[in-house]
């Protein structure tokens, strides 16, 4: 496995003139194009590069990796390192720099939320019988916004702004359904009472929160967690946002709407890393 103190593409110029020259065409492309990389599935880059998936997989294996899933995952980490950031004294002065912070923000969550875990909460919301979206306070119009887009992908779901409401809804909640909680701190008193009401209920559940390890976050199926890096301006003040719920509510419902796309391209990608076993990439050696 390759260093973690090195980049991925620190290691595929080290790595570089080892390579075979089918193997070097596929380095060549994620050299000059790594963020357009981190985004394609195996056969994708196979395709823009002029080679085969197993030439692919034979070229990570090369540079140090397992294969080109756990590459372009690390990839993708080191490119998030690189995205822009503000110091939390430096004032935002412009329309363009406000605009860039809220995006740095965004960017920021992909380095915490993984794709197999909206996967999972995908998964999740499209078995259920029915959905239950909560939050409280300034909160709740997140929740409502999401149950809303959640019923326009064909999910039925439960929504309200009143806690007396959305907690009835869940006393008759059963184990074929789900609820997601929405609740940066996680300590949400009336969002704490409907996630216990639906442990007794034995229903799935899906956390949207700042905090890991809090009384809603113990037991839960799913945790999606918002690492706010960027939430500090020069003026002292935290911004009473909720941006990177949204854009976790956007992922959520991205997900879900393809979801059969993203089941065939992690399988897809299963399937190319397993193929390059150990005697494939011996015999590798001797390909022309």
């Amino acid at each position: 496995m390759a260093e973690k103190s090195n980049s991925v593409i620190e290691d595929i110029k080290a790595k570089y003139d080892k390579l075979f020259s089918a193997e070097k065409r596929a380095a060549d492309y994620i050299l000059a194009n790594p963020g357009e990389c981190i985004m394609m599935n195996i056969s994708e880059l196979a395709q823009k590069s002029g080679t085969s998936e197993a030439t692919v997989v034979r070229m990570c294996k090369h540079v140090g990796y397992q294969g080109y899933y756990q590459m372009r995952l690390l990839m993708s980490h080191d490119l998030g390192k690189n995205r822009v950031s503000y110091d939390e004294n430096e004032m935002l002065n412009s329309a363009r720099r406000l605009f860039d912070f809220s995006a740095a923000r965004i960017a920021a969550l992909g380095e915490t939320i993984d794709i197999e875990m909206l996967i999972k909460a995908a998964r999740l919301l499209r078995m259920s019988r029915m959905v239950y979206v909560i939050a409280a306070g300034n909160t709740s119009p997140i929740a409502m916004d999401l149950g809303f887009r959640l019923e326009r992908c064909g999910i039925p779901c439960s929504y309200s702004m009143i806690p007396e409401h959305f907690l009835n809804h869940i006393s008759l909640g059963t184990s074929d359904d789900t609820i997601i909680a929405i609740s940066r701190s996680g300590a949400s008193k009336q969002v704490v009472q409907a996630m216990e009401l639906a442990r007794k209920n034995n229903m799935h559940s899906i956390v949207i929160s700042g905090e890991r390890k809090t009384q809603l976050t113990e037991y839960t199926d799913c945790v999606l967690q918002i690492v706010d890096k960027q939430k500090k301006i020069r003026v002292g003040i935290e911004p009473d946002s909720h941006l990177c719920e949204m854009a976790i509510s956007d992922a959520i419902l991205y997900v879900v709407r393809y979801f059969d796309a993203f089941m065939k391209s992690a399988q897809d990608n299963k399937k190319a890393d397993n193929y390059s076993d150990d005697v494939e990439l011996l015999l590798s050696e001797y390909k022309l």
